[in-house]
């Protein structure tokens, strides 16, 4: 959502972070309440403006974060990389989900699925891909006409009639 200017050096310095972040093992409302905090226009503006000093910073980090994550925002303050926060919170949403041995998928329809049809459908994705869990976002798109299109990772399963009438 904000910063973040590209390039491949910065996805290895957001994975990195989120590697660092993984192993810190901090518990799941602090890492949350950090995320809030980032994501707050005004913090992220502040922590990522140049032209305040250091010291001004870390005050702002040490009043605002949980104690178990100043150290980890001032390091990414002071290096300036507050701009990766979005990145850096994908590579660990990722890890987070790998580490549960779970899976993220986004199911498109026309028609919403009922609840038995969706836990089928996450039963499907966990065999499929040998998982145990699935975290399942179902969004609706009127536009296909008919059918679904199922993202798991990086495969995609189009059976819209959108796509089929395209072809």
């Amino acid at each position: 959502v904000f910063g973040g200017s590209g390039g491949c050096e910065m996805t290895v310095v957001a994975d990195n972070y989120a590697k660092v972040l993984m192993d810190m093992d901090i518990a799941g409302e602090d890492i949350e309440t950090m995320r809030a905090l980032l994501e707050d226009q005004r913090v992220f503006e502040a922590l990522g403006n140049p032209f305040i000093d250091r010291h001004s910073k870390n005050r702002v980090i040490d009043q605002l974060f949980p104690a178990a994550v100043c150290n980890f925002v001032k390091v990414m303050s002071d290096n300036g990389d507050i701009a990766l926060v979005d990145e850096m919170f994908q590579a660990y949403d990722q890890l987070m989900l790998n580490r549960k041995n779970m899976v993220q998928a986004t199911f498109t329809y026309v028609t919403k699925p009922d609840d038995a049809q969706v836990e089928k459908l996450k039963q499907l994705i966990c065999r499929q891909y040998g998982k145990d869990g699935v975290e399942l976002t179902l969004q609706e798109d009127p536009s296909l006409v008919g059918g679904f299109i199922l993202a798991v990772g990086d495969s995609v399963l189009d059976k819209s009639i959108r796509t089929a009438i395209l072809k």
